[in-house]
């Protein structure tokens, strides 16, 4: 067996590579696909890590407060606040969250850094507790000096990868409650792109970006050029971190170069699960295992008209981002936004379902839908 055949099947299908091009898409030891090509993503439109959430790592109602919890336990970044004056003997926060499991891996934690030269003056790791546990810095020798304070994610991990804090009292210089919002002045620190990319195989293949958790933006839309005509569109990820059946959280919008939009839901229980090895079995439920088993895909039908672009939003209603991670497209013909993926091609029974299961414009029948997760939930 190769090498690369090897390394995917330890990594369940999982084959990372970086910068996947036109003549990489075969270094796996297959050939290049003429059938299915992935979409250039914009890498910008990978959501934040940061956001005031009012949940906690184990999805528990709590107070609004700043989280690195945005992104999915695997967002990482920094976020800093505004140049202020020390100007009081201690400095009050209280932080939660997970330093990497069992703690003490000085990744995860808030500190107290020198505004000129960077240098860190406190740190606090995060405290291994959902619940937000009260820390003191003792300040009195820094007493006008410049500094700011950072908020740190460093373990992209699956689990006890996240921090918050609740409130920091710096005196008059700096009192912030987070439950009132992220107050102006705050920024998250930029990092260069990270231009890594893993191949997604078994069935139908994906190239997705290591980085992004989700092409969706917390607001506004992710606008994706095209340019093709296309048989079939592949969504990855059809995920939620929380939610209920029947909410829809999201559309997919198809833009055509002629006529008018096509607009499909993200809904939980039809076109999202919640964050499980395998979507749910009920009827109504149109995602099928790829080869990540915490992401699933969903198949649509666009117009036989060439798409103009594909547009990716969240509903404003609800505060939950559905996760979509790569596009991959079933369109044979050349294209400066499609990149050719190696050769792959569905089983029969995989093949049977995608034939069964592609939304389009016009099937399935929503109320039909509506009826069987009303039914599947007991709702």
């Amino acid at each position: 067996m190769k090498r690369a055949s090897v390394v995917a099947a330890l990594l369940g299908g999982l084959v990372p590579c970086v910068a996947l091009g036109q003549d990489e898409a075969g270094r796996d030891g297959r050939g290049t696909s003429h059938e299915y090509q992935a979409l250039a993503c914009p890498a910008s439109s990978s959501l934040g890590t940061w956001a005031i959430l009012d949940f906690d790592g184990a999805r528990r109602r709590v107070d609004p407060y700043l989280s690195s919890l945005g992104g999915g336990e695997r967002g990482t970044g920094r976020i800093v606040s505004p140049v202020f004056a020390v100007s009081v003997d201690a400095i009050t926060l209280t932080v939660c969250g997970h330093d990497g499991q069992g703690g003490g891996q000085q990744r995860n934690f808030v500190a107290l850094l020198d505004a000129r030269t960077g240098d860190t003056l406190q740190r606090t790791p995060a405290p291994g507790s959902d619940a937000m546990q009260e820390r003191s810095w003792d300040v009195a020798p820094l007493r006008g000096r410049q500094v700011r304070i950072e908020v740190q994610d460093g373990i992209a991990a699956g689990a006890y990868a996240w921090i918050g804090v609740g409130r920091i009292d710096a005196g008059p210089p700096l009192q912030v409650d987070f439950r009132k919002g992220l107050p102006e002045g705050w920024e998250v620190v930029a990092r260069p792109e990270e231009d890594r990319f893993e191949l997604v195989s078994g069935g139908i293949p994906f190239r997705r970006r290591t980085a992004v958790y989700s092409l969706v933006p917390r607001q506004g839309a992710c606008e994706i050029p095209c340019g093709f005509r296309a048989e079939r569109l592949f969504f990855l990820g059809g995920t939620a971190q929380r939610g209920k059946p029947l909410e829809t959280y999201g559309w997919i919008e198809i833009v055509y170069r002629e006529g008018p939009i096509e607009r499909y839901p993200l809904t939980l229980g039809y076109t999202l699960d919640v964050e499980l090895k395998l979507p749910s079995r009920s009827k109504a439920m149109y995602l099928h295992p790829s080869g990540d088993v915490f992401q699933h895909y969903l198949a649509v039908g666009p117009r036989a008209e060439v798409i103009e672009k594909i547009v990716l939003r969240a509903s404003d209603e609800h505060g939950v981002v559905p996760r979509i991670t790569a596009i991959t497209c079933q369109a044979p013909s050349a294209s400066d936004h499609l990149t050719p993926l190696p050769e792959g091609k569905p089983d029969a029974a995989e093949a049977a379902w995608i034939e069964s299961h592609t939304i389009t414009a016009d099937s399935p029948d929503v109320d039909r839908i509506a009826a069987e997760i009303r039914r599947a939930h007991k709702l």
